[in-house]
């Protein structure tokens, strides 16, 4: 007996069956755990996925004057070839990180993939202003669903200490050289290709992630009985934010005294301290005079983009790295 409880038990497991086993509860999945080379191998492909969101932040800026001429664009609305990549994105993060979470994030990383493959598609085959602005924003939407969904993929394949550390050490440097890749690299095919490669490049790289997906990433998510979501929330900030940049925009034309340009800013300010004091509160019975009716869809859902009540969760790391 002595010995049996010595060597931890004769039916105990070996430590490296046990390692496995909080691996694979912490993929919520029952999945077995992967070896150093399969989680390596895997880190590579999401890495792959985050670096086109990020570099296409930057990739269109040097092709603008290039884009302008050869559509037709107004000068004025010029800007909304990368204001709407960067307002889709921001204003649906939360909720692509809520949804990873809970629908599977292999799942929405695999979605995102598809949406922006798809998009970067159509915005180098587009022949018309508006189109490319809406290729643009759906582009957006699509690096929204991926980069949570493949940051939280990290954080559960590597166990807390040294590995995951290098693992965010690596993605930290490759997303802060990104945004640098991408002017370079707008500059280059611009000049030498055609405005349209900078929507192509994506192209193959996406598909072949896709491909990939499947074989190398693990698939997770958080077991929760409470599968409710708030797409109303995330449009309704977005909205905020696009009547915000589109004041802006319009100000030097309408005259920034103007009643259209005060009274789109007013909306914007009011809507948006309004959903961000009460997703903010502590207490349920939060009521502030501010509020509209973005505010009140985004934090009166049952199922909240951004919970008012934070507890810190292992496994919900997509809704928290969307919300960093």
């Amino acid at each position: 007996m002595q010995n049996a409880l010595r060597t931890g038990g004769a039916g105990a497991p070996p430590a490296g069956t046990r390692a496995a086993g909080r691996t694979a509860a912490r993929l919520g999945t029952g999945q077995p755990a992967q070896t150093s080379g399969q989680r390596w191998r895997a880190f590579a492909l999401l890495v792959v996925a985050y670096v086109i969101t990020i570099v296409d932040f930057t990739i269109v800026n040097v092709a603008l004057p290039t884009i302008g001429r050869k559509l037709h664009f107004p000068e004025s609305d010029l800007q909304g070839v990368v204001t709407a990549y960067g307002l889709t994105f921001a204003g649906f993060l939360l909720l692509g990180g809520r949804a990873a979470d809970l629908l599977g994030r292999r799942r929405l990383l695999m979605a995102g993939l598809v949406v922006f493959t798809c998009a970067s598609l159509g915005g180098g085959l587009a022949a018309a202003d508006t189109f490319l602005i809406v290729m643009r924003g759906m582009q957006g939407l699509g690096a929204a669903l991926v980069l949570p969904a493949a940051l939280s993929i990290v954080m559960n394949m590597f166990s807390e200490g040294a590995e995951r550390n290098k693992a965010l050490g690596i993605w930290g440097g490759v997303g802060a050289l990104g945004g640098t890749v991408g002017l370079l690299a707008g500059g280059v095919l611009t000049t030498y290709v055609g405005w349209q490669y900078i929507f192509f490049f994506n192209v193959p790289i996406g598909v072949a992630a896709l491909v990939l997906a499947p074989k190398l990433v693990p698939e997770s998510r958080v077991g929760s009985p409470h599968r409710r979501y708030d797409p109303f929330g995330a449009i309704s900030i977005t909205a905020a934010l696009l009547v915000f940049v589109y004041a802006i925009s319009q100000a030097p034309q309408a005259g920034w005294a103007a009643a259209q340009t005060v009274a789109m800013l007013s909306c914007r300010a009011a809507g948006s301290a309004g959903f961000w004091s009460r997703l903010g509160s502590g207490s349920p019975s939060a009521r502030l005079p501010l509020s509209t009716a973005a505010s009140l869809l985004g934090c009166r859902a049952r199922g909240p983009t951004s919970p008012m009540r934070w507890r810190p969760s292992r496994t919900g790391a997509a809704s928290r790295a969307a919300c960093r």
